[in-house]
C-alpha cells in the first residue's frame, strides 16, 4: 500500500512538508503522466536535468532505502528460486512471448520485431526500486532482482538477439554496471548500513521526514526521461500509432502476468510487490542506448516507446495491487 503519512503534530512548516509528500503519493496517477506530457511537449526546457539523472535517483533510492537492513536481505536472499523464477521470467518468458506475437503482427522480417525483442530483452528498469518503496514492498527482494538482472544482462542480451531476430550486438558491461553502481547499489547500500549502525533510527527518524524529497524527484526524472520520445510523436504515422498500441498492451500484459506469478509464488504482501514491480518495469534506456548504436529508426522506436507509458503503467498497478491484495488478504 502506498505510504500517505499523516503530518504529526508539528507547527508551520514541518506539517506543510509532510502534508506535500503525502499529497504527491496520493495523486501519482495524475502527477506520472503529466510529467510525461511536460517532457515531450518542452524537451528543451528539461534538457539541462539530464546529467543531473543518475545523482537524483541516487538520493531517491537512498531514501526508499532507508527502512533497509541485513536481516531482509537475509530473508531475501534465503529463497533463490523466487529470484531465479522473477528473472527467469524477465529474461526468457516475456522475450520469447513478444516475438512470436510481433512476428504475427508486424512479419518476422520487419525491423519492427528486433525493436520488440530488444525492448523486453533489457534487464529490469532502475526505477523499480522506487515503486517498491513506494507501495512498501520487500525492497531486498527488488534490489536482489535488479543487481541480478542487471549482472545478467551483458549476456542475455546478445544472445537474445541473437537467437530469436539473428542479430549480433555489443553490450557496454562495464557503463551498465557502472550506472546501477552510482544509482542503485551504493546508495542502497549506504542507507542499509545507516540504519543497521543507528540500530533503525534512520527507518523511525530519518525515512518520513525525507520521504517528499523522494516523491519530489520522480515527477522531475518522468519529465527529463520523457524529452527522448519527444520528436517521435511530433511526427507520428499510423504505423508508429499500431506500434504504441502493441508496446502498451504488452507493458500492460507484463504487469498482468508479474502479479500472476507473485500471487503462486507468495502470500506475503510486500514482497507481492516486489515481484509485480521486477517484471512490470524495464530499463528503457539501456533498450534506447543499445538501439541508437546498432539499428536504425524502426528499431529503435519500439525499443524507446516503453518511456510514454511505463511509469504511468507503474502507478496504476500500485493502486491496483492494493485492491488485490485487501481482496485476497495477504498480510
Amino acid at each position: 500500500m502506498a505510504r500517505t503519512e499523516t503530518p504529526r503534530a508539528a507547527s508551520g512548516a514541518y506539517a506543510a512538508w509532510l502534508a506535500l509528500g503525502s499529497w504527491i503519493g496520493s495523486h501519482l496517477m495524475v502527477i506520472v503522466p503529466s510529467g510525461v506530457a511536460i517532457g515531450v511537449l518542452f524537451p528543451q526546457l528539461l534538457l539541462p536535468i539530464k546529467p543531473y539523472i543518475p545523482l537524483l535517483f541516487a538520493i531517491m533510492t537512498f531514501q526508499n532505502s532507508l527502512g533497509n537492513d541485513l536481516r531482509s536481505m537475509r530473508k531475501a536472499l534465503a529463497q533463490p528460486m523466487v529470484l531465479a523464477v522473477m528473472l527467469l521470467l524477465v529474461h526468457v518468458v516475456m522475450p520469447l512471448v513478444t516475438y512470436g506475437a510481433a512476428c504475427l503482427v508486424f512479419g518476422a522480417s520487419s525491423p519492427t520485431v528486433a525493436g520488440v525483442v530488444l525492448e523486453y530483452s533489457v534487464p529490469i528498469g532502475a526505477s523499480t526500486v522506487m515503486w517498491i518503496g513506494m507501495f512498501e514492498g520487500e525492497l531486498a527482494l527488488g534490489l536482489s532482482a535488479l543487481l541480478a538482472s542487471t549482472l545478467l544482462a551483458p549476456f542475455s542480451i546478445p544472445l537474445t538477439l541473437k537467437l530469436l531476430v539473428g542479430t549480433t550486438v555489443e553490450v557496454d558491461a562495464l557503463g551498465m554496471m557502472g550506472d546501477m553502481l552510482v544509482m542503485i547499489a551504493l546508495p542502497a547500500l549506504a542507507a542499509t548500513i545507516l540504519n543497521e549502525l543507528t540500530g533503525g533510527w534512520s527507518k523511525e527518524r530519518l525515512s518520513a521526514p525525507t520521504t517528499p524529497i523522494s516523491r519530489i524527484i520522480l515527477p522531475i526524472i518522468v519529465s527529463t526521461n520523457a524529452t527522448g520520445i519527444s520528436s517521435y510523436l511530433h511526427n507520428l504515422t499510423p504505423r508508429l500509432v499500431g506500434i504504441i498500441v502493441f508496446m502498451l498492451v504488452f507493458a500492460v500484459l507484463s504487469f498482468i502476468v508479474a502479479m500472476g506469478l507473485a500471487r503462486l509464488l507468495t502470500k506475503d504482501r510486500s514482497r507481492f510487490v516486489a515481484i509485480s514491480f521486477c517484471g512490470g518495469i524495464r530499463n528503457v534506456s539501456a533498450g534506447a542506448v543499445l538501439a541508437s548504436q546498432f539499428f536504425g529508426p524502426e528499431v529503435m522506436f519500439p525499443a524507446v516507446i516503453g518511456t510514454l507509458f511505463q511509469q504511468f503503467l507503474a502507478a496504476l498497478f500500485g493502486r491496483v495491487m492494493e485492491h488485490v491484495l485487501d481482496r485476497c488478504n495477504l498480510a
